[in-house]
């Protein structure tokens, strides 16, 4: 058995035993804090549990990220505001980077630092030059992993975060002919690159190509911070609101962007004035429209990202590509660079940012053990804790004449009602790993039905009015609704798709209403039995084989864990019930 431990951004745990992946759980869906960045206490307790992990189980503990300090995760900076983001541009990067000053962070935000909870780790730090930190930080995750777990210290390693990254994205990946693909991974910053190529060589994965320029995950999170928006965290709202500008409108932001960064000859070329990638894009985009700005950014990453591809695809001479780190989760990226016509097929594993570091760490550990061909690919992301304490949660409810229980619903009533125009939330058997829900921790809409929007948006998510939802499809109706020559798969939402004229009709609430792309989850029996089974429901009643899926949170929280957590939600907002496997509880109308 060997375990995988994520501590920072978006922290979690994941087990791995006899080739697979069983278990993946992030630290925030327990503590209900959205990107939860502290130590992973939760995660790793329910991993414990779920698994029945004792000591000498355990093979190896893996630890991603090996030169990072501990700054952001002293300072819990899944929790800054907007402000707290700005702060950090003014009072630390801008010192640092335009200036050339010495600036300590966690002197910036001593306000924000757990100098109580990790007091230990902070006192060892605070008075050491920055330069040290990472090793002493190093030191502190080993020394208290190995006490967590019990195990020697020996057994607790680290390994570089743009490898854990490759790994995940070739060994997960549907791919079995590793020697024909090539992996690219690109995000804000790992620890010696922001992008990579990877090619699969004598057993193992080989770093071909290391870039620490390459900063567009870096431009669209601070493009994110200039647009008034969270970064880390709100990059999607940039992204869905970049296809309602027209071209009069993104044409001189785009410039600004293509002005500031080239891909030339395989070689990133850097505007000599550009000395960071906040305050530097602050001064040229001034006046500058907010949806020609987001349009001029997403086709700026579009851009760079396919030159990139297409060059080292072409150095490379292969013609299956992997993309992962956090800017392939930019889904429209991934959807033209699946266009291009050097690309035969795609893939992108599902929620490829530093939350699924917990599971590449495992992958490059074996990867460098040349125990590669042990590991199974993630062809399911449902890993994390099966659904529990479904009857306590609805025991207040039983009496209650505002609600009404259906004991063992049929798919083909569920179906029924949400062909009837009701918003129902769904929590089944095992959480969804990562950012998307896939069915199991879900919100489920008639796809047909545009005023569903409206409702979903303003009286149950508060989502922003452009954001686009995303239909869950069976896979055998995929060539109705997906314009999708290469046959690329689709099981988890990580690239999006251009849509059908039957899509325009039929799913009409599940594609974007401005480009009508859509960000598909092709659904089987094998994956997900109940799920498909309720999706083929719908179908006999409608004639639509899809559901408009979205996940089952309120805006700025994460999606539901427990039924607590789903009942929760269904109190707080105007959702119309809930379903369980054996249960599904309505809202009456007074």
């Amino acid at each position: 058995m060997i375990i995988g431990v994520q501590i920072g951004s978006t922290s979690g745990c994941a087990v791995y035993e006899d080739g697979k992946v069983i278990y993946a759980a992030s630290e925030e869906r327990f503590t209900r804090k959205k990107n939860d960045s502290g130590y992973p206490i939760n995660a790793i307790n329910s991993a414990i549990k779920e698994c029945h992990i004792t000591s000498d189980m355990i093979e190896k503990i893996v630890l991603p990220t090996q030169n990072m300090t501990p700054m952001h995760f002293l300072c819990d900076i899944g929790s800054y505001s907007i402000q707290d983001r700005l702060r950090e541009q003014k009072e630390y990067y801008k010192p640092k980077l335009i200036y050339g000053e010495t600036a300590n962070y966690l002197e910036v935000f001593y306000d924000k630092c757990s100098k109580t909870l990790y007091s230990d780790l902070y006192n060892k730090v605070k008075d050491e030059p920055e330069e040290n930190w990472a090793d002493i930080w190093n030191k502190w995750r080993v020394d208290k992993i190995s006490k967590e777990f019990g195990v020697a210290k020996e057994k607790v390693c680290i390994v570089n975060h743009e490898y854990s990254h490759a790994a995940y994205g070739l060994y997960g990946s549907k791919f079995t002919d590793y020697e024909n693909v090539m992996t690219v991974v690109y995000d804000g910053f790992g620890d010696e690159s922001n992008a990579s190529i990877y090619v699969y060589n004598d057993g193992q994965l080989q770093q071909i190509k290391k870039y620490n320029n390459f900063n567009i995950g870096r431009v669209y999170r601070y493009i994110t911070l200039l647009l008034g928006m969270k970064p880390d965290e709100h990059e999607f709202k940039v992204m869905g609101l970049a296809p309602y500008a027209n071209e009069y409108i993104y044409r001189e932001p785009l410039k600004v962007f293509r002005e500031a960064y080239k891909f030339e000859n395989g070689n990133v070329i850097v505007n000599p004035e550009l000395k960071d990638n906040y305050f530097y894009f602050k001064e040229k985009l001034d006046g500058m429209r907010f949806d020609g700005i987001a349009a001029g950014l997403q086709i700026f990453t579009e851009e760079m990202s396919k030159q990139l591809i297409e060059y080292w695809i072409n150095k490379t001479e292969k013609k299956k590509c992997v993309i992962s780190g956090g800017v392939s989760l930019n889904i429209k990226a991934n959807m033209e660079i699946g266009k291009m016509n050097c690309i035969n097929d795609l893939f992108v594993v599902g929620s490829s940012g530093d939350e699924s570091l917990c599971i590449g760490a495992i992958f490059a550990y074996l990867d460098e053990q040349k125990r590669s061909g042990e590991i199974q690919e993630i062809s399911s992301l449902y890993l994390g804790d099966e659904v529990k304490g479904v009857k306590k949660a609805l025991a207040k409810y039983m009496t209650n004449t505002s609600y009404e229980i259906v004991t063992e619903p049929t798919s083909k009533q569920i179906a029924k009602k949400i062909a009837d125009g009701y918003i129902l939330g769904r929590v089944s058997g095992k959480m969804e790993f990562g950012a998307r829900a896939l069915g199991n921790r879900s919100i489920l809409a008639d796809p047909r039905k545009q005023e569903t929007v409206t409702k979903i948006n303003n009286k149950i998510k508060s989502r922003d009015f452009w954001m686009p939802f995303t239909p869950s499809i069976l896979a055998e109706d995929a060539y109705k609704y997906l314009d999708n020559e290469k046959n690329f798969s689709y099981p988890f939402m990580s690239v999006a798709c251009e849509s059908t004229n039957d899509a325009k009709k039929d799913l009409k609430a599940a594609i974007h209403p401005a480009d009508y792309t859509i960000r598909p989850q092709l659904v089987t029996k094998e994956m997900n039995s109940l799920y498909y089974e309720l999706i083929r429901a719908f179908k006999e009643e409608t004639g639509v084989g899809a559901l408009l899926n979205t996940s089952l949170n309120i805006h700025g929280y994460p999606i539901v864990r427990t039924a607590e957590d789903a009942m929760e939600v269904l109190e707080k907002t105007d959702l119309d019930g809930m379903i369980f496997d054996e249960y599904m509880i309505l809202k009456v109308s007074p």
